[in-house]
Protein backbone atom coordinates (compact mmCIF):
# COMPACT_ATOMS: atom_id res chain seq x y z
CA UNK A 1 0.00 0.00 0.00
CA UNK A 2 1.59 3.43 -0.93
CA UNK A 3 1.81 6.50 1.29
CA UNK A 4 -0.53 8.74 -0.45
CA UNK A 5 1.62 11.86 -1.88
CA UNK A 6 0.84 15.78 -0.60
CA UNK A 7 0.31 17.89 -3.29
CA UNK A 8 3.15 19.73 -4.37
CA UNK A 9 1.71 23.07 -4.78
CA UNK A 10 0.85 23.21 -0.74
CA UNK A 11 4.43 23.51 -0.31
CA UNK A 12 5.58 26.24 -2.81
CA UNK A 13 6.92 28.99 -1.84
CA UNK A 14 4.45 31.28 -3.40
CA UNK A 15 1.85 29.36 -0.99
CA UNK A 16 4.02 29.48 2.07
CA UNK A 17 4.26 33.34 1.63
CA UNK A 18 0.34 33.83 1.13
CA UNK A 19 0.06 31.80 3.98
CA UNK A 20 2.18 33.68 5.95
CA UNK A 21 0.26 37.17 4.77
CA UNK A 22 -3.26 35.73 5.82
CA UNK A 23 -1.76 35.36 8.91
CA UNK A 24 -0.17 38.48 9.36
CA UNK A 25 -3.00 40.41 8.29
CA UNK A 26 -5.80 38.27 11.07
CA UNK A 27 -3.04 39.12 13.70
CA UNK A 28 -2.89 42.66 12.87
CA UNK A 29 -6.76 43.05 12.61
CA UNK A 30 -6.96 40.81 16.52
CA UNK A 31 -4.52 43.43 18.06
CA UNK A 32 -6.75 46.45 16.27
CA UNK A 33 -9.66 44.88 17.67
CA UNK A 34 -8.10 43.67 20.87
CA UNK A 35 -9.38 46.97 22.79
CA UNK A 36 -12.93 46.44 21.59
CA UNK A 37 -13.30 42.61 21.86
CA UNK A 38 -15.05 42.73 24.67
CA UNK A 39 -17.64 45.43 23.73
CA UNK A 40 -18.34 44.33 20.55
CA UNK A 41 -19.12 40.56 22.06
CA UNK A 42 -21.43 42.38 24.76
CA UNK A 43 -23.00 44.36 21.80
CA UNK A 44 -23.43 41.13 19.81
CA UNK A 45 -25.01 40.09 22.40
CA UNK A 46 -27.19 42.40 23.32
CA UNK A 47 -28.30 42.79 19.41
CA UNK A 48 -29.25 39.28 19.18
CA UNK A 49 -31.33 39.70 22.55
CA UNK A 50 -33.47 42.65 21.25
CA UNK A 51 -33.72 42.06 17.55
CA UNK A 52 -37.03 40.68 18.03
CA UNK A 53 -38.06 43.93 19.75
CA UNK A 54 -36.45 46.15 17.13
CA UNK A 55 -37.90 44.02 14.40
CA UNK A 56 -41.49 44.76 15.82
CA UNK A 57 -40.81 48.60 16.44
CA UNK A 58 -39.10 49.24 12.97
CA UNK A 59 -42.21 47.65 11.77
CA UNK A 60 -44.41 50.21 13.69
CA UNK A 61 -42.29 53.08 12.82
CA UNK A 62 -42.60 52.43 9.31
CA UNK A 63 -39.63 50.77 8.20
CA UNK A 64 -37.37 52.83 10.22
CA UNK A 65 -34.63 50.99 11.48
CA UNK A 66 -32.28 53.56 12.69
CA UNK A 67 -35.06 55.16 14.90
CA UNK A 68 -36.08 51.77 16.06
CA UNK A 69 -32.38 51.04 17.20
CA UNK A 70 -32.03 54.29 18.86
CA UNK A 71 -34.96 54.40 21.10
CA UNK A 72 -34.25 50.61 22.11
CA UNK A 73 -30.80 51.68 22.98
CA UNK A 74 -32.13 55.03 25.08
CA UNK A 75 -34.68 52.48 27.07
CA UNK A 76 -31.54 50.12 27.57
CA UNK A 77 -29.22 52.87 28.59
CA UNK A 78 -31.82 54.05 31.09
CA UNK A 79 -33.47 50.78 32.56
CA UNK A 80 -29.84 49.24 33.00
CA UNK A 81 -26.55 51.53 32.37
CA UNK A 82 -27.86 54.57 34.28
CA UNK A 83 -28.82 52.52 37.71
CA UNK A 84 -25.56 50.61 37.35
CA UNK A 85 -23.51 53.80 37.15
CA UNK A 86 -25.04 54.54 40.17
CA UNK A 87 -24.01 51.46 41.96
CA UNK A 88 -20.14 51.93 40.70
CA UNK A 89 -20.81 55.05 41.99
CA UNK A 90 -21.61 54.10 45.18
CA UNK A 91 -18.88 51.45 45.19
CA UNK A 92 -16.32 53.93 44.76
CA UNK A 93 -17.67 55.66 48.07
CA UNK A 94 -16.58 52.51 49.83
CA UNK A 95 -13.53 52.41 48.55
CA UNK A 96 -10.95 55.27 50.24
CA UNK A 97 -7.38 55.92 49.65
CA UNK A 98 -5.03 53.52 50.59
CA UNK A 99 -3.66 55.93 52.96
CA UNK A 100 -6.78 56.57 54.84
CA UNK A 101 -7.19 52.64 54.86
CA UNK A 102 -3.94 52.18 56.41
CA UNK A 103 -4.87 55.12 59.21
CA UNK A 104 -8.17 53.80 59.63
CA UNK A 105 -6.93 50.90 60.57
CA UNK A 106 -4.22 52.11 62.36
CA UNK A 107 -6.38 54.39 64.84
CA UNK A 108 -9.30 51.83 65.41
CA UNK A 109 -9.85 51.38 69.03
CA UNK A 110 -11.41 48.26 69.90
CA UNK A 111 -14.20 49.65 72.39
CA UNK A 112 -14.84 47.95 76.35
CA UNK A 113 -16.15 44.25 76.16
CA UNK A 114 -20.29 44.74 75.90
CA UNK A 115 -22.08 43.28 79.40
CA UNK A 116 -24.41 40.91 77.48
CA UNK A 117 -20.56 38.93 76.42
CA UNK A 118 -19.59 39.41 80.43
CA UNK A 119 -23.45 37.57 81.06
CA UNK A 120 -22.88 34.51 79.30
CA UNK A 121 -22.77 31.47 81.25
CA UNK A 122 -19.90 29.12 81.48
CA UNK A 123 -18.10 31.11 78.10
CA UNK A 124 -18.50 34.68 79.70
CA UNK A 125 -15.37 35.33 81.28
CA UNK A 126 -13.13 33.49 79.16
CA UNK A 127 -14.41 35.71 76.11
CA UNK A 128 -14.31 38.68 77.66
CA UNK A 129 -10.49 37.83 78.92
CA UNK A 130 -9.85 37.04 74.88
CA UNK A 131 -11.65 40.26 73.38
CA UNK A 132 -9.07 42.58 76.09
CA UNK A 133 -6.17 40.95 74.78
CA UNK A 134 -7.19 41.34 71.64
CA UNK A 135 -7.88 45.12 72.63
CA UNK A 136 -4.25 45.63 74.13
CA UNK A 137 -2.18 43.95 71.39
CA UNK A 138 -3.96 45.59 68.00
CA UNK A 139 -1.34 48.14 67.53
CA UNK A 140 1.43 45.27 67.83
CA UNK A 141 -1.17 43.01 65.31
CA UNK A 142 -1.62 46.31 62.90
CA UNK A 143 2.44 46.85 62.85
CA UNK A 144 2.92 43.02 61.89
CA UNK A 145 0.23 42.78 59.23
CA UNK A 146 1.01 46.32 57.71
CA UNK A 147 2.93 44.78 54.47
CA UNK A 148 -0.40 43.01 53.54
CA UNK A 149 -3.00 45.61 54.43
CA UNK A 150 -0.71 47.61 51.71
CA UNK A 151 -1.63 45.21 49.54
CA UNK A 152 -5.20 44.94 50.44
CA UNK A 153 -5.79 48.57 49.93
CA UNK A 154 -4.15 48.38 46.46
CA UNK A 155 -5.99 45.95 45.17
CA UNK A 156 -9.56 47.38 46.61
CA UNK A 157 -8.30 51.12 44.41
CA UNK A 158 -7.47 48.87 41.53
CA UNK A 159 -10.83 46.83 42.18
CA UNK A 160 -12.15 50.19 41.82
CA UNK A 161 -10.75 51.73 38.75
CA UNK A 162 -11.33 47.77 36.75
CA UNK A 163 -15.13 48.96 37.63
CA UNK A 164 -15.04 51.85 36.13
CA UNK A 165 -13.14 50.49 33.18
CA UNK A 166 -16.19 48.17 32.85
CA UNK A 167 -18.56 50.61 32.94
CA UNK A 168 -17.17 52.37 30.24
CA UNK A 169 -17.11 49.12 28.08
CA UNK A 170 -20.34 48.31 28.64
CA UNK A 171 -21.32 52.05 27.30
CA UNK A 172 -19.56 51.50 24.22
CA UNK A 173 -21.03 47.78 23.63
CA UNK A 174 -24.55 49.57 23.81
CA UNK A 175 -23.89 52.23 21.02
CA UNK A 176 -21.97 49.23 19.17
CA UNK A 177 -25.37 47.64 19.94
CA UNK A 178 -27.20 50.05 18.02
CA UNK A 179 -25.22 50.22 15.28
CA UNK A 180 -25.39 45.97 14.57
CA UNK A 181 -29.03 46.87 15.03
CA UNK A 182 -29.42 49.30 12.18
CA UNK A 183 -27.39 46.76 10.07
CA UNK A 184 -28.89 43.67 10.98
CA UNK A 185 -30.55 42.01 8.50
CA UNK A 186 -27.13 42.43 6.26
CA UNK A 187 -25.07 41.12 9.02
CA UNK A 188 -27.20 38.50 10.46
CA UNK A 189 -27.24 36.95 6.44
CA UNK A 190 -23.65 36.79 6.72
CA UNK A 191 -23.27 35.25 9.78
CA UNK A 192 -25.72 32.58 7.84
CA UNK A 193 -23.27 32.29 5.22
CA UNK A 194 -20.57 31.86 6.94
CA UNK A 195 -22.03 29.12 9.65
CA UNK A 196 -23.23 27.40 6.16
CA UNK A 197 -19.51 27.72 5.40
CA UNK A 198 -18.44 26.31 8.53
CA UNK A 199 -21.14 24.44 10.12
CA UNK A 200 -21.17 21.20 7.14
CA UNK A 201 -24.51 18.98 7.60
CA UNK A 202 -25.71 20.77 10.46
CA UNK A 203 -25.46 23.68 9.43
CA UNK A 204 -28.85 24.70 8.88
CA UNK A 205 -30.63 25.89 12.03
CA UNK A 206 -27.31 26.66 14.26
CA UNK A 207 -28.19 30.32 13.40
CA UNK A 208 -31.13 29.78 15.37
CA UNK A 209 -29.83 27.75 18.00
CA UNK A 210 -27.30 30.24 18.81
CA UNK A 211 -29.86 33.02 18.95
CA UNK A 212 -32.06 31.15 20.78
CA UNK A 213 -29.68 30.32 23.57
CA UNK A 214 -28.04 33.99 23.93
CA UNK A 215 -31.20 35.03 24.37
CA UNK A 216 -32.09 32.69 27.04
CA UNK A 217 -29.31 33.39 28.86
CA UNK A 218 -29.85 37.25 28.93
CA UNK A 219 -33.22 37.04 29.54
CA UNK A 220 -33.15 33.85 32.35
CA UNK A 221 -30.02 34.68 33.98
CA UNK A 222 -29.19 38.37 33.62
CA UNK A 223 -32.53 39.35 33.76
CA UNK A 224 -33.63 37.81 36.73
CA UNK A 225 -30.88 38.74 38.65
CA UNK A 226 -31.89 42.57 37.90
CA UNK A 227 -35.45 42.05 39.06
CA UNK A 228 -33.93 40.52 42.33
CA UNK A 229 -31.10 43.02 42.67
CA UNK A 230 -33.86 45.80 42.38
CA UNK A 231 -36.26 43.96 45.03
CA UNK A 232 -33.75 44.24 47.34
CA UNK A 233 -32.43 47.66 46.77
CA UNK A 234 -36.12 48.10 47.53
CA UNK A 235 -36.62 46.23 50.31
CA UNK A 236 -33.48 47.94 51.74
CA UNK A 237 -34.21 51.29 50.91
CA UNK A 238 -37.77 50.60 53.21
CA UNK A 239 -35.97 49.55 56.04
CA UNK A 240 -33.93 52.86 55.89
CA UNK A 241 -30.44 50.42 55.92
CA UNK A 242 -28.16 52.91 53.98
CA UNK A 243 -25.96 52.02 51.08
CA UNK A 244 -28.94 50.41 49.22
CA UNK A 245 -27.27 50.47 45.55
CA UNK A 246 -23.74 48.85 46.62
CA UNK A 247 -26.16 46.39 48.50
CA UNK A 248 -28.60 46.27 45.04
CA UNK A 249 -25.42 45.61 43.06
CA UNK A 250 -23.64 43.15 45.32
CA UNK A 251 -27.05 40.90 45.00
CA UNK A 252 -26.77 41.72 41.74
CA UNK A 253 -23.54 39.63 41.22
CA UNK A 254 -24.76 36.99 43.80
CA UNK A 255 -27.91 36.50 41.37
CA UNK A 256 -25.89 36.20 38.47
CA UNK A 257 -23.57 33.82 40.05
CA UNK A 258 -26.25 31.83 40.72
CA UNK A 259 -26.13 31.95 44.13
CA UNK A 260 -28.70 32.73 46.65
CA UNK A 261 -29.41 35.83 47.37
CA UNK A 262 -29.87 34.90 50.90
CA UNK A 263 -26.29 36.23 51.43
CA UNK A 264 -27.07 39.32 50.76
CA UNK A 265 -29.85 40.20 52.44
CA UNK A 266 -30.01 38.50 55.67
CA UNK A 267 -26.63 39.66 57.01
CA UNK A 268 -28.77 42.92 56.86
CA UNK A 269 -31.59 41.09 58.57
CA UNK A 270 -29.31 40.30 61.69
CA UNK A 271 -27.85 43.61 61.69
CA UNK A 272 -31.76 45.53 61.76
CA UNK A 273 -32.74 42.87 64.58
CA UNK A 274 -28.83 43.57 66.69
CA UNK A 275 -29.53 46.99 66.52
CA UNK A 276 -33.45 46.47 68.53
CA UNK A 277 -35.17 46.98 64.97
CA UNK A 278 -37.29 43.55 65.00
CA UNK A 279 -40.18 45.28 63.10
CA UNK A 280 -37.83 45.87 60.16
CA UNK A 281 -36.11 42.88 60.75
CA UNK A 282 -39.09 40.82 60.35
CA UNK A 283 -40.16 42.64 57.35
CA UNK A 284 -37.43 42.31 55.49
CA UNK A 285 -36.79 39.08 56.37
CA UNK A 286 -40.44 38.19 55.32
CA UNK A 287 -39.28 40.36 51.87
CA UNK A 288 -36.41 38.34 51.07
CA UNK A 289 -38.17 34.98 51.66
CA UNK A 290 -41.58 35.53 49.58
CA UNK A 291 -40.37 38.07 46.76
CA UNK A 292 -36.72 38.20 46.34
CA UNK A 293 -36.16 34.37 46.86
CA UNK A 294 -39.74 33.07 45.25
CA UNK A 295 -39.03 35.33 42.23
CA UNK A 296 -36.56 32.96 40.77
CA UNK A 297 -38.38 30.10 41.19
CA UNK A 298 -41.10 31.13 38.75
CA UNK A 299 -39.34 34.15 36.42
CA UNK A 300 -36.64 32.17 35.54
CA UNK A 301 -37.99 28.93 33.86
CA UNK A 302 -40.20 31.65 32.26
CA UNK A 303 -37.92 33.70 30.65
CA UNK A 304 -35.04 31.04 29.60
CA UNK A 305 -38.54 28.33 28.64
CA UNK A 306 -37.22 28.78 25.01
CA UNK A 307 -33.62 29.81 25.62
CA UNK A 308 -30.76 28.02 26.94
CA UNK A 309 -30.76 24.86 29.45
CA UNK A 310 -27.54 24.54 31.21
CA UNK A 311 -26.21 23.81 34.37
CA UNK A 312 -26.03 26.33 37.25
CA UNK A 313 -22.40 25.18 37.31
CA UNK A 314 -21.26 25.75 34.14
CA UNK A 315 -23.25 29.57 34.45
CA UNK A 316 -21.50 29.95 37.58
CA UNK A 317 -18.29 28.92 36.10
CA UNK A 318 -18.74 31.23 33.51
CA UNK A 319 -19.63 34.56 35.22
CA UNK A 320 -16.60 33.81 37.33
CA UNK A 321 -14.24 33.15 34.90
CA UNK A 322 -15.68 35.84 32.82
CA UNK A 323 -15.40 38.35 35.57
CA UNK A 324 -11.42 37.37 36.08
CA UNK A 325 -10.80 37.28 32.95
CA UNK A 326 -12.60 40.73 31.56
CA UNK A 327 -13.98 42.21 34.78
CA UNK A 328 -17.18 43.90 34.78
CA UNK A 329 -18.26 43.19 31.22
CA UNK A 330 -17.06 39.51 31.36
CA UNK A 331 -20.10 38.74 33.72
CA UNK A 332 -22.40 39.08 30.97
CA UNK A 333 -20.08 37.71 28.46
CA UNK A 334 -18.88 35.07 30.45
CA UNK A 335 -21.91 33.07 30.88
CA UNK A 336 -23.51 33.85 27.26
CA UNK A 337 -20.28 31.97 25.80
CA UNK A 338 -19.82 28.96 27.90
CA UNK A 339 -23.68 28.73 26.69
CA UNK A 340 -23.32 28.77 23.18
CA UNK A 341 -20.76 26.46 23.44
CA UNK A 342 -22.37 24.18 25.34
CA UNK A 343 -25.46 23.73 22.92
CA UNK A 344 -23.31 23.75 20.01
CA UNK A 345 -21.12 20.52 21.22
CA UNK A 346 -24.28 18.65 22.37
CA UNK A 347 -25.43 19.76 18.80
CA UNK A 348 -22.50 18.28 16.71
CA UNK A 349 -22.64 15.29 19.25
CA UNK A 350 -25.92 14.52 18.42
CA UNK A 351 -25.79 15.17 14.82
CA UNK A 352 -26.24 12.39 12.51
CA UNK A 353 -22.45 11.16 10.64
CA UNK A 354 -22.00 12.72 7.37
CA UNK A 355 -22.48 9.83 5.74
CA UNK A 356 -26.18 10.08 6.23
CA UNK A 357 -26.53 13.47 5.54
CA UNK A 358 -25.93 15.16 1.69
CA UNK A 359 -23.29 17.75 1.26
CA UNK A 360 -24.39 21.35 2.66
CA UNK A 361 -24.57 22.30 -1.22
CA UNK A 362 -26.89 20.44 -2.16
CA UNK A 363 -28.89 20.70 1.38
CA UNK A 364 -29.20 24.48 0.57
CA UNK A 365 -33.03 24.68 -1.05
CA UNK A 366 -32.92 27.12 -4.34
CA UNK A 367 -34.73 29.79 -2.93
CA UNK A 368 -31.97 29.94 -0.13
CA UNK A 369 -28.92 30.16 -2.95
Amino acid sequence: MQTPKWPQQLFTMESLVRAALVLLLVFACFKVLQPFLGAMLWAGIIAISVWPGHTWLRAKLGNRPKLSAALIILLLVIAFVVPLTFMVMSVAEFVPSKSVINGGLANFQIPNPPAWLIGLPLIGDQAAQLWQTAQTDLPSLFVRFKPMLDNVGSWLLAQGAQMGKGLVEIILAMLIAGLFLVSGDKLWDGFGRLVAKLGGHMHDDLPELVARTVRGVTTGVVGTALAQALLTAVGVAITGVPGVLLIGFVCFLVAVAQMPTLVVWSPVVAWLAFKGETGMAIFLGLWGLLLVNSIDNFLKPYLISHGAKMPLALIFIGVLGGLLSMGLIGLFIGPTLLAVAYRLIGRWLNAPSPEACPPADEAVSPERK
